[in-house]
């Protein structure tokens, strides 16, 4: 069927259902090792409750692109403008493939499909590569799906991308990333993390 392209009522579309029950177990467990009570997933209340829910339940296609580093450019690009989309540099199957020759003296190589997988060239001429093999691979051969169950993830294709090293205070600080978070479609909530190049 079509990809649905907007936000969904909180209704049961859970595709597969055979693999609900299992999900379930799994998130209720997690929920009482971590928060100390069971999910309440019938009548969904609170925030994380409802989070669990659309984890289980919504099965929208478009999740599956909107979660993909690669895929989800173009998507962007027709609502907002290429203007506000980070160039890509290539996109690759295996580390193999790139043609690091062609690359500029400075980027980031990510994994399309995981959070975390990624290798930051600030010189191509001291880079280690080997190191960055290393952990590209690693990720390429997990299937982000597992570590949380997230549906959206299940599907997507492994890849490799490579973007623009962004520096904008010429520091080589980190970025500064702003996360608005919606609820009903309306921004109710923002905060601002800064000095992640420390691991903080």
């Amino acid at each position: 069927g079509e990809e649905r392209d907007r936000a969904q009522p909180l209704t049961h579309d859970a595709g597969d259902d055979r693999e609900v029950p299992l999900l379930d177990e799994f998130h209720q467990a997690r929920n009482v090792a971590r928060i100390g009570r069971p999910l309440n997933l019938n009548s969904p209340k609170g925030f994380n409750e409802k989070l669990q829910w659309l984890k289980l339940y919504d099965r929208n296609p478009l999740y599956t692109k909107l979660v993909d580093k690669a895929e989800v450019k173009p998507w962007v690009a027709e609502r907002i403008g290429w203007e506000h989309v980070l160039p890509t540099l290539g996109v690759w199957d295996s580390f193999d493939d790139i043609d690091f020759g062609a690359l500029p003296e400075r980027f980031v190589l990510k994994c399309t499909h995981d959070s975390g997988g990624l290798a930051i060239c600030r010189d191509l001429s001291t880079f280690d590569m080997a190191a960055a093999r290393r952990k590209i691979e690693r990720s390429l051969a997990n299937n982000y799906f597992w570590s949380g169950r997230e549906w959206p993830y299940k599907d997507v294709r492994p890849r490799i991308i490579a973007e623009e090293y962004l520096d904008p205070a010429g520091e080589q600080v980190g970025l500064t990333d702003y996360k608005v978070m919606c609820f009903g479609g309306q921004a109710r909530c923002e905060f601002t993390c800064t000095g992640r190049a420390d691991g903080k």
